[in-house]
């Protein structure tokens, strides 16, 4: 899957954000952020693969903007 797109790299349980977002960078994201209070570190890659087997990663999905209806009612 190749992407330019902004992506969201979730760490996973016991795994420091700040060293995912080292090893992810050493697998070619182009790291923006780092979401430290999260485990989230946002960047953008052509390869977002090659981040999937990195050490620490939880999961690598696109970012999204979401909109809210604010004429929908709320849920009962």
């Amino acid at each position: 899957m190749s992407t330019t797109g902004r992506l969201l790299v979730s760490g996973a349980d016991g795994h420091v954000a700040d060293d995912v977002a080292r090893a992810c960078a050493a697998a070619g994201l182009q790291v923006e952020k780092v979401l430290t209070g999260v485990g989230v570190v946002v960047g953008t890659c052509d390869d977002p693969d090659a981040l999937r087997v990195v050490t620490g990663v939880a999961a690598v999905e696109p970012d999204r903007e979401v909109h809210l209806d604010r004429d929908q009612p709320g849920p009962a």
